[in-house]
Protein backbone atom coordinates (compact mmCIF):
# COMPACT_ATOMS: atom_id res chain seq x y z
CA UNK A 1 0.00 0.00 0.00
CA UNK A 2 2.71 2.32 1.11
CA UNK A 3 4.50 1.75 -2.14
CA UNK A 4 1.47 2.47 -4.65
CA UNK A 5 0.53 5.52 -2.46
CA UNK A 6 4.16 6.96 -3.38
CA UNK A 7 3.78 5.63 -7.23
CA UNK A 8 0.86 7.32 -7.33
CA UNK A 9 2.38 10.47 -6.29
CA UNK A 10 5.28 9.99 -8.86
CA UNK A 11 2.75 9.43 -11.45
CA UNK A 12 0.98 12.96 -10.22
CA UNK A 13 4.11 14.72 -10.17
CA UNK A 14 5.24 13.64 -13.65
CA UNK A 15 1.81 14.62 -15.13
CA UNK A 16 1.74 18.46 -14.28
CA UNK A 17 5.11 18.72 -15.15
CA UNK A 18 4.13 17.22 -18.61
CA UNK A 19 1.20 19.84 -18.75
CA UNK A 20 3.66 22.98 -17.53
CA UNK A 21 6.00 21.24 -20.42
CA UNK A 22 3.34 21.20 -23.21
CA UNK A 23 2.26 25.36 -22.29
CA UNK A 24 5.78 26.34 -22.95
CA UNK A 25 6.02 24.54 -26.23
CA UNK A 26 2.71 25.85 -26.73
CA UNK A 27 3.81 28.97 -26.33
CA UNK A 28 6.74 29.04 -28.15
CA UNK A 29 4.92 27.63 -31.31
CA UNK A 30 2.63 30.27 -31.24
CA UNK A 31 5.42 33.01 -31.15
CA UNK A 32 6.53 31.32 -34.30
CA UNK A 33 3.41 31.33 -35.66
CA UNK A 34 2.34 34.48 -35.26
CA UNK A 35 5.88 36.08 -36.37
CA UNK A 36 5.35 33.71 -40.12
CA UNK A 37 1.70 35.42 -40.46
CA UNK A 38 3.47 38.75 -40.41
CA UNK A 39 7.24 39.02 -40.38
CA UNK A 40 7.83 42.40 -41.46
CA UNK A 41 4.20 43.89 -40.12
CA UNK A 42 3.82 46.31 -37.01
CA UNK A 43 2.51 43.61 -34.23
CA UNK A 44 -1.56 44.43 -34.05
CA UNK A 45 -2.97 44.65 -30.54
CA UNK A 46 -4.28 40.83 -30.64
CA UNK A 47 -1.74 38.75 -32.90
CA UNK A 48 -2.44 35.08 -33.77
CA UNK A 49 0.25 33.98 -30.96
CA UNK A 50 -1.46 36.41 -28.59
CA UNK A 51 -4.65 34.39 -29.41
CA UNK A 52 -4.09 31.42 -28.52
CA UNK A 53 -1.85 31.32 -25.84
CA UNK A 54 -4.90 33.24 -24.26
CA UNK A 55 -7.07 30.18 -25.29
CA UNK A 56 -4.43 27.82 -23.55
CA UNK A 57 -4.43 30.01 -20.32
CA UNK A 58 -8.31 30.09 -20.20
CA UNK A 59 -9.54 26.33 -21.18
CA UNK A 60 -6.49 24.89 -19.99
CA UNK A 61 -4.76 26.32 -17.03
CA UNK A 62 -7.35 27.78 -15.18
CA UNK A 63 -9.15 24.58 -14.74
CA UNK A 64 -6.10 23.12 -13.75
CA UNK A 65 -5.41 25.71 -11.45
CA UNK A 66 -8.79 25.86 -10.01
CA UNK A 67 -8.48 22.36 -9.25
CA UNK A 68 -4.88 22.26 -7.76
CA UNK A 69 -6.69 25.25 -5.60
CA UNK A 70 -8.77 22.74 -4.20
CA UNK A 71 -6.85 19.50 -4.09
CA UNK A 72 -4.83 22.41 -1.87
CA UNK A 73 -7.57 23.55 0.17
CA UNK A 74 -8.15 19.56 0.81
CA UNK A 75 -4.90 19.38 2.28
CA UNK A 76 -2.80 17.40 -0.64
CA UNK A 77 0.16 20.17 -0.10
CA UNK A 78 2.09 18.26 -2.94
CA UNK A 79 -0.45 20.48 -5.35
CA UNK A 80 1.94 23.82 -4.02
CA UNK A 81 4.23 22.83 -6.41
CA UNK A 82 2.64 22.85 -9.64
CA UNK A 83 0.35 25.66 -8.32
CA UNK A 84 3.03 27.74 -7.88
CA UNK A 85 4.54 28.21 -11.58
CA UNK A 86 1.01 27.97 -12.67
CA UNK A 87 -0.29 31.02 -11.19
CA UNK A 88 2.90 32.68 -12.56
CA UNK A 89 1.74 31.86 -16.03
CA UNK A 90 -1.15 33.23 -15.57
CA UNK A 91 -0.83 36.30 -14.36
CA UNK A 92 2.55 37.34 -14.70
CA UNK A 93 2.32 40.85 -14.23
CA UNK A 94 0.72 40.95 -10.46
CA UNK A 95 3.34 38.94 -9.39
CA UNK A 96 5.74 41.47 -10.71
CA UNK A 97 4.00 44.41 -9.76
CA UNK A 98 3.94 43.26 -5.80
CA UNK A 99 6.39 41.57 -5.32
CA UNK A 100 9.41 41.52 -7.66
CA UNK A 101 9.70 45.23 -8.18
CA UNK A 102 9.35 46.07 -4.57
CA UNK A 103 12.11 43.85 -4.44
CA UNK A 104 14.07 45.92 -6.50
CA UNK A 105 15.32 43.01 -9.46
CA UNK A 106 15.29 44.20 -12.57
CA UNK A 107 16.40 41.13 -14.18
CA UNK A 108 13.72 39.11 -12.56
CA UNK A 109 11.38 42.17 -13.29
CA UNK A 110 12.14 42.15 -17.12
CA UNK A 111 12.00 38.19 -17.87
CA UNK A 112 8.77 37.73 -16.16
CA UNK A 113 6.64 40.80 -17.45
CA UNK A 114 7.66 39.62 -20.60
CA UNK A 115 5.22 36.45 -20.09
CA UNK A 116 2.15 39.57 -19.48
CA UNK A 117 0.78 39.40 -22.72
CA UNK A 118 -3.25 40.15 -20.96
CA UNK A 119 -1.22 43.30 -19.73
CA UNK A 120 1.22 44.68 -22.06
CA UNK A 121 -0.45 42.64 -25.33
CA UNK A 122 0.02 46.20 -27.55
CA UNK A 123 3.63 46.44 -26.44
CA UNK A 124 5.13 43.03 -24.95
CA UNK A 125 8.85 43.97 -24.99
CA UNK A 126 7.97 47.50 -24.05
CA UNK A 127 6.10 46.11 -21.03
CA UNK A 128 8.92 44.34 -20.11
CA UNK A 129 11.42 46.74 -20.06
CA UNK A 130 9.41 49.14 -17.90
CA UNK A 131 9.47 46.36 -15.40
CA UNK A 132 12.75 46.37 -14.90
CA UNK A 133 13.43 50.22 -15.03
CA UNK A 134 10.97 50.40 -12.65
CA UNK A 135 12.48 47.70 -10.46
CA UNK A 136 15.93 49.57 -11.05
CA UNK A 137 14.64 52.80 -9.31
CA UNK A 138 12.91 50.36 -6.50
CA UNK A 139 17.04 48.85 -6.61
CA UNK A 140 18.62 50.09 -2.84
CA UNK A 141 21.85 49.52 -3.83
CA UNK A 142 21.47 50.27 -7.57
CA UNK A 143 24.47 48.56 -9.45
CA UNK A 144 25.94 50.31 -12.53
CA UNK A 145 25.81 47.01 -14.40
CA UNK A 146 22.35 46.81 -14.31
CA UNK A 147 21.73 50.01 -15.07
CA UNK A 148 23.55 49.77 -18.48
CA UNK A 149 22.06 45.93 -19.08
CA UNK A 150 18.06 48.24 -18.11
CA UNK A 151 19.47 50.41 -20.66
CA UNK A 152 19.80 48.49 -23.47
CA UNK A 153 16.83 46.66 -23.01
CA UNK A 154 14.99 49.40 -23.58
CA UNK A 155 17.13 50.50 -26.58
CA UNK A 156 16.25 46.94 -27.71
CA UNK A 157 12.29 46.99 -26.92
CA UNK A 158 11.55 46.79 -30.31
CA UNK A 159 13.49 43.96 -31.51
CA UNK A 160 12.25 40.40 -31.67
CA UNK A 161 13.78 37.88 -30.11
CA UNK A 162 15.09 34.97 -32.82
CA UNK A 163 13.76 37.33 -35.81
CA UNK A 164 16.71 38.23 -38.10
CA UNK A 165 18.26 41.73 -37.92
CA UNK A 166 16.61 44.15 -39.73
CA UNK A 167 18.36 46.94 -41.94
CA UNK A 168 19.77 50.03 -40.13
CA UNK A 169 17.06 52.25 -41.81
CA UNK A 170 14.11 49.83 -40.26
CA UNK A 171 13.33 48.85 -36.76
CA UNK A 172 12.31 45.31 -36.21
CA UNK A 173 9.24 46.63 -34.22
CA UNK A 174 8.00 50.37 -33.54
CA UNK A 175 8.81 52.41 -29.95
CA UNK A 176 5.09 52.11 -28.11
CA UNK A 177 3.65 53.25 -25.54
CA UNK A 178 5.30 51.34 -22.95
CA UNK A 179 8.77 51.33 -24.86
CA UNK A 180 8.34 55.33 -23.98
CA UNK A 181 6.83 54.79 -20.21
CA UNK A 182 10.38 52.49 -19.82
CA UNK A 183 12.69 55.18 -21.13
CA UNK A 184 10.78 57.89 -18.74
CA UNK A 185 11.29 55.54 -15.91
CA UNK A 186 15.12 55.47 -16.60
CA UNK A 187 15.58 58.78 -17.09
CA UNK A 188 13.49 59.29 -13.99
CA UNK A 189 16.32 56.81 -12.23
CA UNK A 190 19.12 59.02 -13.55
CA UNK A 191 17.71 62.06 -11.95
CA UNK A 192 16.36 63.69 -14.97
CA UNK A 193 13.05 64.81 -14.02
CA UNK A 194 12.19 67.26 -16.66
CA UNK A 195 13.36 64.75 -19.21
CA UNK A 196 10.84 61.90 -17.25
CA UNK A 197 8.09 64.32 -16.98
CA UNK A 198 8.33 65.06 -20.31
CA UNK A 199 8.70 61.31 -21.75
CA UNK A 200 5.73 60.04 -19.17
CA UNK A 201 3.72 62.90 -20.16
CA UNK A 202 4.02 62.21 -23.92
CA UNK A 203 2.34 58.80 -23.07
CA UNK A 204 -1.28 59.89 -23.36
CA UNK A 205 -0.43 61.32 -27.09
CA UNK A 206 0.14 57.68 -28.29
CA UNK A 207 -2.74 55.93 -30.14
CA UNK A 208 -4.42 53.81 -28.04
CA UNK A 209 -4.40 50.49 -30.18
CA UNK A 210 -0.07 50.97 -29.61
CA UNK A 211 -0.20 51.49 -25.70
CA UNK A 212 -1.04 49.64 -23.15
CA UNK A 213 -3.48 50.79 -20.49
CA UNK A 214 -1.23 49.70 -17.85
CA UNK A 215 1.62 51.58 -19.25
CA UNK A 216 -0.66 55.04 -19.29
CA UNK A 217 -1.84 54.50 -15.36
CA UNK A 218 1.78 54.51 -14.82
CA UNK A 219 2.57 57.12 -16.43
CA UNK A 220 -0.36 58.81 -14.73
CA UNK A 221 0.83 57.68 -11.62
CA UNK A 222 4.40 58.88 -11.56
CA UNK A 223 3.31 62.41 -12.91
CA UNK A 224 0.43 62.62 -10.42
CA UNK A 225 2.78 61.96 -7.47
CA UNK A 226 5.49 64.21 -9.01
CA UNK A 227 3.47 67.20 -9.37
CA UNK A 228 2.64 66.72 -5.77
CA UNK A 229 5.91 66.61 -4.71
CA UNK A 230 6.17 70.24 -6.43
CA UNK A 231 2.79 71.12 -4.92
CA UNK A 232 1.20 71.50 -8.40
CA UNK A 233 -2.21 70.29 -7.13
CA UNK A 234 -4.30 71.38 -10.00
CA UNK A 235 -2.11 69.09 -12.60
CA UNK A 236 -2.56 66.54 -9.66
CA UNK A 237 -6.50 66.68 -9.74
CA UNK A 238 -5.69 66.65 -14.11
CA UNK A 239 -3.72 63.27 -13.22
CA UNK A 240 -6.17 61.58 -11.21
CA UNK A 241 -9.10 62.07 -13.63
CA UNK A 242 -7.25 59.55 -15.65
CA UNK A 243 -6.77 56.90 -13.63
CA UNK A 244 -3.87 55.09 -11.84
CA UNK A 245 -5.07 53.27 -8.89
CA UNK A 246 -4.63 54.11 -5.07
CA UNK A 247 -2.33 55.82 -4.45
CA UNK A 248 -3.73 58.26 -7.44
CA UNK A 249 -6.99 57.76 -6.18
CA UNK A 250 -5.59 59.07 -2.60
CA UNK A 251 -3.83 61.81 -4.66
CA UNK A 252 -6.64 63.48 -6.10
CA UNK A 253 -9.10 63.84 -3.33
CA UNK A 254 -6.11 65.47 -1.29
CA UNK A 255 -6.12 68.04 -4.27
CA UNK A 256 -9.77 68.46 -4.14
CA UNK A 257 -9.77 69.49 -1.14
CA UNK A 258 -6.54 71.38 -1.00
CA UNK A 259 -8.46 73.15 -4.29
CA UNK A 260 -11.63 73.53 -2.70
CA UNK A 261 -13.21 71.52 -5.90
CA UNK A 262 -16.72 70.56 -5.86
CA UNK A 263 -17.52 67.38 -4.74
CA UNK A 264 -14.14 67.20 -2.53
CA UNK A 265 -14.36 64.00 -0.04
CA UNK A 266 -15.13 63.98 3.34
CA UNK A 267 -12.90 63.18 5.92
CA UNK A 268 -14.42 59.40 5.92
CA UNK A 269 -13.15 59.15 2.50
CA UNK A 270 -10.27 60.35 2.53
CA UNK A 271 -9.09 58.15 5.69
CA UNK A 272 -10.63 55.37 3.64
CA UNK A 273 -8.42 56.09 0.60
CA UNK A 274 -5.45 56.55 2.83
CA UNK A 275 -5.88 53.53 4.59
CA UNK A 276 -6.13 51.03 1.27
CA UNK A 277 -3.44 53.31 -0.61
CA UNK A 278 0.48 52.19 -0.57
CA UNK A 279 2.92 54.26 1.10
CA UNK A 280 0.96 55.12 3.99
CA UNK A 281 3.67 56.30 6.21
CA UNK A 282 4.90 58.88 3.88
CA UNK A 283 1.12 60.26 3.02
CA UNK A 284 0.33 60.50 6.49
CA UNK A 285 0.75 64.84 6.61
CA UNK A 286 -0.53 64.99 3.11
CA UNK A 287 -3.81 63.39 4.10
CA UNK A 288 -3.66 65.59 7.47
CA UNK A 289 -2.95 69.12 5.88
CA UNK A 290 -6.06 68.23 3.41
CA UNK A 291 -8.23 67.64 6.69
CA UNK A 292 -6.80 70.81 7.84
CA UNK A 293 -8.08 72.74 4.62
CA UNK A 294 -11.32 71.30 4.84
CA UNK A 295 -13.82 70.38 1.87
CA UNK A 296 -14.64 73.82 1.60
CA UNK A 297 -12.72 76.52 -0.49
CA UNK A 298 -9.62 77.55 0.34
CA UNK A 299 -9.28 80.67 1.96
CA UNK A 300 -8.64 83.73 -0.14
CA UNK A 301 -4.93 85.63 0.24
CA UNK A 302 -5.08 89.38 1.35
CA UNK A 303 -3.78 90.84 -1.47
CA UNK A 304 0.16 92.16 -0.82
CA UNK A 305 0.14 95.77 -1.12
CA UNK A 306 1.64 97.24 -3.96
CA UNK A 307 5.89 97.45 -3.39
CA UNK A 308 7.95 100.37 -3.39
CA UNK A 309 4.66 102.65 -3.82
CA UNK A 310 5.41 104.26 -0.25
CA UNK A 311 9.01 104.68 -0.64
CA UNK A 312 8.87 107.82 -3.75
CA UNK A 313 7.72 110.78 -3.06
CA UNK A 314 4.09 111.85 -4.40
CA UNK A 315 4.30 112.60 -8.79
CA UNK A 316 8.31 111.49 -8.72
CA UNK A 317 7.33 109.09 -11.77
CA UNK A 318 11.01 108.19 -12.49
CA UNK A 319 11.62 107.22 -9.31
CA UNK A 320 8.49 104.86 -8.66
CA UNK A 321 9.25 103.14 -12.39
CA UNK A 322 12.94 101.82 -11.27
CA UNK A 323 11.90 100.71 -7.88
CA UNK A 324 8.83 98.69 -9.09
CA UNK A 325 11.76 97.26 -11.82
CA UNK A 326 14.59 96.75 -9.33
CA UNK A 327 12.02 94.76 -7.10
CA UNK A 328 10.55 92.56 -10.02
CA UNK A 329 13.84 91.78 -10.81
CA UNK A 330 15.17 90.59 -7.43
CA UNK A 331 11.74 88.40 -6.70
CA UNK A 332 11.75 85.05 -7.16
CA UNK A 333 10.28 83.90 -10.59
CA UNK A 334 7.41 81.48 -9.39
CA UNK A 335 6.30 84.97 -7.36
CA UNK A 336 5.75 87.36 -10.72
CA UNK A 337 2.48 87.60 -11.38
CA UNK A 338 0.79 89.30 -14.42
CA UNK A 339 -0.37 92.23 -11.99
CA UNK A 340 3.29 92.97 -11.09
CA UNK A 341 3.86 93.14 -15.01
CA UNK A 342 0.88 95.36 -15.82
CA UNK A 343 1.89 97.55 -12.56
CA UNK A 344 5.57 98.05 -14.13
CA UNK A 345 4.55 98.43 -17.42
CA UNK A 346 2.16 101.33 -16.74
CA UNK A 347 4.67 102.96 -14.21
CA UNK A 348 7.32 103.04 -17.42
CA UNK A 349 4.57 104.27 -19.37
CA UNK A 350 4.00 107.24 -17.25
CA UNK A 351 7.60 107.81 -16.49
CA UNK A 352 8.27 107.53 -20.96
CA UNK A 353 5.98 109.84 -21.42
CA UNK A 354 5.76 112.60 -19.01
CA UNK A 355 6.21 116.00 -20.39
CA UNK A 356 8.06 117.03 -16.81
CA UNK A 357 10.50 113.88 -16.81
CA UNK A 358 11.10 114.45 -20.54
CA UNK A 359 12.34 118.10 -19.98
CA UNK A 360 14.72 117.00 -17.13
CA UNK A 361 16.28 114.92 -19.74
CA UNK A 362 16.71 117.48 -21.86
CA UNK A 363 18.02 119.51 -19.64
CA UNK A 364 20.56 117.11 -18.76
CA UNK A 365 21.54 115.91 -22.30
CA UNK A 366 22.43 119.88 -22.97
CA UNK A 367 24.63 119.72 -19.99
CA UNK A 368 26.42 116.72 -20.85
CA UNK A 369 26.30 117.22 -24.64
CA UNK A 370 24.61 114.75 -25.72
CA UNK A 371 21.82 114.92 -28.96
CA UNK A 372 18.67 114.90 -27.09
CA UNK A 373 16.43 113.33 -24.78
CA UNK A 374 15.15 110.98 -27.02
CA UNK A 375 18.84 109.62 -28.03
CA UNK A 376 18.81 108.49 -23.67
CA UNK A 377 15.24 107.29 -23.83
CA UNK A 378 15.38 105.03 -27.20
CA UNK A 379 18.69 102.80 -25.54
CA UNK A 380 16.36 102.93 -21.45
CA UNK A 381 12.62 101.78 -23.42
CA UNK A 382 14.94 98.91 -24.93
CA UNK A 383 16.66 97.61 -22.01
CA UNK A 384 13.38 97.44 -19.89
CA UNK A 385 11.50 95.41 -22.38
CA UNK A 386 14.17 93.40 -22.40
CA UNK A 387 14.07 92.55 -19.07
CA UNK A 388 10.44 92.63 -18.99
CA UNK A 389 10.57 89.66 -21.93
CA UNK A 390 12.92 87.46 -19.78
CA UNK A 391 10.99 87.93 -16.74
CA UNK A 392 8.21 86.57 -19.04
CA UNK A 393 9.79 83.74 -19.85
CA UNK A 394 11.71 82.61 -16.55
CA UNK A 395 7.82 83.21 -14.90
CA UNK A 396 6.37 81.41 -17.86
CA UNK A 397 3.73 84.30 -17.12
CA UNK A 398 0.70 83.46 -19.92
CA UNK A 399 -0.55 86.19 -22.00
CA UNK A 400 -3.95 86.32 -20.60
CA UNK A 401 -2.69 86.94 -16.94
CA UNK A 402 -0.31 90.43 -18.37
CA UNK A 403 -1.74 91.54 -21.64
CA UNK A 404 -3.15 95.18 -21.93
CA UNK A 405 -3.19 97.90 -24.16
CA UNK A 406 -0.09 99.93 -22.88
CA UNK A 407 2.93 100.84 -24.95
CA UNK A 408 5.62 99.15 -22.69
CA UNK A 409 3.54 96.13 -22.76
CA UNK A 410 3.19 96.09 -26.12
CA UNK A 411 6.43 96.36 -27.44
CA UNK A 412 7.73 93.80 -24.97
CA UNK A 413 4.93 91.50 -26.27
CA UNK A 414 6.56 91.72 -30.06
CA UNK A 415 9.98 91.27 -28.76
CA UNK A 416 8.54 88.34 -27.08
CA UNK A 417 6.90 87.22 -30.22
CA UNK A 418 9.92 87.45 -32.35
CA UNK A 419 12.44 86.13 -30.13
CA UNK A 420 10.40 82.96 -29.76
CA UNK A 421 9.54 82.63 -33.34
CA UNK A 422 13.22 82.21 -34.50
CA UNK A 423 13.51 80.06 -31.52
CA UNK A 424 11.30 77.62 -33.07
CA UNK A 425 12.24 78.22 -36.52
CA UNK A 426 15.58 77.21 -36.12
CA UNK A 427 14.77 74.09 -34.27
CA UNK A 428 12.40 73.37 -37.13
CA UNK A 429 14.88 74.18 -39.60
CA UNK A 430 17.41 71.76 -37.59
CA UNK A 431 14.85 68.85 -37.62
CA UNK A 432 13.91 69.32 -41.29
CA UNK A 433 17.51 69.25 -42.23
CA UNK A 434 18.51 65.77 -40.33
CA UNK A 435 15.64 64.73 -42.06
CA UNK A 436 16.66 65.07 -45.53
CA UNK A 437 20.30 63.77 -45.27
CA UNK A 438 18.89 60.79 -43.33
CA UNK A 439 20.75 61.08 -40.15
CA UNK A 440 18.68 58.33 -38.36
CA UNK A 441 18.10 58.41 -34.48
CA UNK A 442 17.31 55.96 -31.94
CA UNK A 443 13.43 55.72 -31.90
CA UNK A 444 13.28 56.88 -28.35
CA UNK A 445 15.52 59.62 -29.43
CA UNK A 446 13.45 60.55 -31.96
CA UNK A 447 10.34 60.65 -29.67
CA UNK A 448 12.29 62.82 -27.33
CA UNK A 449 13.21 65.27 -30.30
CA UNK A 450 9.84 65.16 -31.22
CA UNK A 451 8.52 66.22 -27.50
CA UNK A 452 11.14 68.44 -27.10
CA UNK A 453 9.88 70.61 -29.61
CA UNK A 454 6.41 70.20 -29.22
CA UNK A 455 6.82 71.95 -25.81
CA UNK A 456 8.98 74.32 -26.93
CA UNK A 457 6.08 75.65 -29.39
CA UNK A 458 3.59 75.11 -26.94
CA UNK A 459 5.38 76.84 -24.07
CA UNK A 460 5.51 79.99 -26.31
CA UNK A 461 2.04 79.92 -27.50
CA UNK A 462 1.26 80.05 -23.58
CA UNK A 463 3.48 83.18 -23.09
CA UNK A 464 2.34 84.99 -26.34
CA UNK A 465 -0.62 83.53 -27.65
CA UNK A 466 -3.02 82.60 -30.61
CA UNK A 467 -0.86 85.46 -32.73
CA UNK A 468 2.22 82.92 -32.18
CA UNK A 469 0.23 80.05 -32.93
CA UNK A 470 -0.61 81.63 -36.47
CA UNK A 471 2.53 82.44 -37.07
CA UNK A 472 4.90 79.70 -36.38
CA UNK A 473 2.13 76.83 -37.27
CA UNK A 474 2.73 77.23 -41.23
CA UNK A 475 6.13 76.07 -40.76
CA UNK A 476 6.44 73.98 -38.07
CA UNK A 477 3.78 71.93 -40.01
CA UNK A 478 5.82 71.53 -42.96
CA UNK A 479 8.70 70.58 -41.51
CA UNK A 480 7.26 67.80 -38.57
CA UNK A 481 4.98 66.89 -41.28
CA UNK A 482 7.90 65.93 -43.08
CA UNK A 483 9.76 64.10 -40.24
CA UNK A 484 6.96 62.09 -39.78
CA UNK A 485 6.33 60.79 -43.07
CA UNK A 486 10.07 59.83 -42.91
CA UNK A 487 9.17 57.95 -39.99
CA UNK A 488 6.42 56.53 -41.32
CA UNK A 489 7.38 55.24 -44.57
CA UNK A 490 11.06 54.33 -44.51
CA UNK A 491 11.95 54.23 -40.73
CA UNK A 492 8.65 52.39 -40.22
CA UNK A 493 8.29 54.00 -36.44
CA UNK A 494 4.65 54.06 -37.16
CA UNK A 495 3.63 54.98 -33.59
CA UNK A 496 5.38 57.79 -32.88
CA UNK A 497 4.68 59.33 -36.86
CA UNK A 498 0.92 58.72 -35.89
CA UNK A 499 1.30 61.00 -32.98
CA UNK A 500 2.50 63.65 -34.20
CA UNK A 501 -0.40 63.32 -37.23
CA UNK A 502 -2.63 63.71 -34.59
CA UNK A 503 -1.22 66.86 -32.90
CA UNK A 504 -0.64 68.53 -36.48
CA UNK A 505 -4.20 67.73 -37.02
CA UNK A 506 -5.44 68.94 -33.55
CA UNK A 507 -4.04 72.08 -34.10
CA UNK A 508 -4.63 73.03 -37.54
CA UNK A 509 -8.63 72.40 -36.30
CA UNK A 510 -7.89 74.30 -33.63
CA UNK A 511 -6.56 77.24 -35.99
CA UNK A 512 -9.16 76.69 -38.88
CA UNK A 513 -6.80 75.51 -41.09
CA UNK A 514 -9.22 73.41 -43.17
CA UNK A 515 -6.53 72.33 -46.12
CA UNK A 516 -4.06 71.39 -43.18
CA UNK A 517 -6.40 69.40 -41.20
CA UNK A 518 -8.02 67.66 -44.32
CA UNK A 519 -4.44 66.86 -45.31
CA UNK A 520 -3.35 65.07 -41.47
CA UNK A 521 -6.57 63.40 -40.87
CA UNK A 522 -5.68 60.98 -43.96
CA UNK A 523 -2.19 60.51 -42.35
CA UNK A 524 -3.65 59.71 -39.67
CA UNK A 525 -6.05 57.15 -40.94
CA UNK A 526 -3.13 55.44 -42.48
CA UNK A 527 -2.90 54.27 -38.61
CA UNK A 528 -0.25 52.78 -36.44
Amino acid sequence: MARGAVRARLEGEMTWGVLLALAVVVRVISEAAARKASPGAAPRPAMLGVGLWNVVVLFVFVPIAILLALALAGGQLWCAVPLAPLALLMAPWPFVRHVIIPLGLPRAAYFIASLSDGTFRADRRGGAALAAAWALCRARKPDAAVGAWVSERIERAGERTGAAPAPSSVSADPLRGAGIAAGAMLAAHRGDAEGARALFDSVGSLDERACPSEARRIAAGWLAAEAASRGDWTAVSGYACVGGGRAISLLGAVAARLLGEEPAPGALGLWLRWLIAPHRRATLPLVRRALAAGAGAPRPEPEAPEPCAAKVAEGDLWSRAVLLHATLLLRPRDQVSGDDLRRLGGAWDAALDDERAQAELRERAASLGASGAQAALGPLARAVEEDLAATLRAARVPRAAWDDLGATIGRTRRRLRDELLSEVEIACDALRRRVDERRELPPLSEWREWTSLRAQYEAAAVLVGVEFRRLAFPKLHADVCHAAVWLFNTRKERVIANAMFRWLLAEAEALGDSRLAGLQRGNVECGV
